[in-house]
């Protein structure tokens, strides 16, 4: 029989389960600061009997904040080295003008050192950032000549950190191409390991590879072989992250040891301003002092409970102008959950969400390059594979599903009938997969249901 305890953690679960499969990253590429609206969140328990209500719901209200158009997310876990970001930010930009230019020593020289940058400050840069330098590192390493083993490691890491990447943008030569489809393969091939992560603190949360996957001590199984990155976040602490190489079918222990921020005291008294409660009267007057320490501009703070009718939030919204409005909520548990976060959010702060749609590409070669790369590759013993969402399958300037190559008659002479009956099997197949979690807030198993496929 269940304890209260176990009840509620379990109730809890439920609702990371749901957030599993809609990427909440740590961070949004949309979100500037050259913008102006720098926001911050706090979650507190509205009952003492209820802490991991506030806790998971807490760690969703960010992720979905951090998509927000135009807003940045402060929290009480600041980056340790901003400038880092910045830096290896400049390096990979300039990396890849090096293998526009085919200048392929130069392109190693700058990939090479971002990502050196990136390894020695943790906590910098996002997953789209890491991707980008593991993916211009892995081809300047094989067009250099360098062991293949190493450019193969490099594109598979970039792959697991980014799944969403075609082959044409890799079609700098058809041997960087090949890479791509090679380091895919060896991804798929091959038995998935576990990431077993600890912290000093404990209970902080837990992403892998930019997705929110729990809180510390957890053990996150059905992970790919190769390389990925883990980062660890907890209000009071800097930002910390670090690679984890899973062996195949192995297991990959991470001990993140997190720094107090500078700010720390701060924060810690700013959030002790609400342990009694979060009224109007409170939060206009300890709102200011929390800006402050997160450096933000604008200021959410709610409490949260598990209620009959689903998690119930309630608290106050400080816009930049100062003006203070309360914010209420029940999101039940069902399938518009996140959509209802985000509406609520919305709401609150009159600001739209980020345009949902596919993955924004990384980094490629140039159109004509592409043409003549995969020309080559179509006329030697060389694998080609086609994807009908590469850009190179697209009329220029037209976009939207009426450009789609499955509509194309030459499409499905190509591919045949047996691909299609696949097409039809995966629109209508249903996995199940499961993921198991173990520490501090209690041990959670969690079931989840994905239609579609990985």
């Amino acid at each position: 029989m269940r304890t209260p305890d176990q009840t509620r953690l379990r109730t809890a679960a439920t609702v990371v389960a749901a957030m599993f499969f809609n990427a909440i990253v740590l961070t949004s590429s949309a979100a500037t600061a050259a913008e102006g609206r720098t926001i911050t969140c706090f979650v507190f328990p509205k009952n003492a009997k209820q802490p991991q209500a506030a806790i998971v719901l807490s760690s969703i209200v960010r992720g979905q904040m951090g998509q927000l158009e135009g807003v940045t997310l402060r929290t009480g876990a600041p980056p340790g080295n901003a400038q880092a970001t910045v830096e290896a930010q400049r390096l990979t930009d300039e990396g890849f003008k090096s293998l526009a230019a085919d200048d392929k020593d130069g392109a190693y020289s700058r990939f090479k050192s971002a990502s050196d940058v990136l390894a020695q400050n943790p906590g910098a840069g996002d997953t789209r950032l890491h991707a980008r330098v593991a993916k211009g590192l892995g081809i300047a390493i094989q067009m250099t000549g360098k062991p293949a083993t190493e450019a193969r490691d490099a594109v598979k890491r970039s792959l697991i950190l980014y799944p969403k990447q075609a082959a044409t943008e890799y079609a700098y030569s058809v041997e960087s191409r090949n890479l791509f489809e090679q380091a895919r393969r060896e991804i798929s091939d091959m038995a998935s390991g576990r990431v077993e992560v600890k912290s000093t603190p404990d209970a902080a949360e837990v992403y892998l590879d930019g997705t929110f996957r729990g809180y510390t001590p957890i053990t996150l199984q059905n992970a790919a072989a190769g390389s990925h990155l883990v980062e660890v976040v907890k209000d009071g602490f800097l930002r910390w992250s670090t690679s984890a190489s899973v062996p195949e079918g192995g297991r990959a222990p991470v001990e993140a040891l997190l720094t107090a921020s500078p700010a720390k005291a701060e924060v810690d008294k700013a959030i002790a301003a609400f342990d009694k409660g979060v009224d109007q009267k409170r939060f206009a007057t300890s709102a200011p002092a929390l800006l402050r320490a997160v450096d933000a501009k604008e200021a959410l703070v709610l409490t949260a409970t598990a209620g009959p009718k689903g998690y119930e939030l309630s608290g106050f919204y400080r816009d930049l102008a100062g003006t203070v409005k309360p914010v209420n909520g029940v999101i039940a548990q069902d399938a518009d959950f996140l959509k209802n976060i985000r509406k609520l959010l919305s709401d609150a702060m009159q600001v739209a969400f980020a345009a949902e749609g596919k993955a924004e590409p990384l980094d490629g070669p140039s159109k004509d390059r592409i043409e003549s790369v995969m020309k080559e590759s179509s006329t030697g013993d060389t694998e080609v594979t086609i994807n009908p969402d590469d850009p190179i399958f697209k009329d220029p300037g037209v976009t939207g599903d009426s450009d789609s190559i499955v509509k194309k008659w030459w499409f499905w002479t190509i591919i045949g009938t047996v691909t299609a009956g696949a097409i039809v099997g995966i629109a209508v197949g249903v996995t199940r997969k499961t993921d198991t979690a173990s520490g501090n807030v209690g041990n959670l198993t969690v079931t989840l249901d994905q239609v579609g496929g990985p």
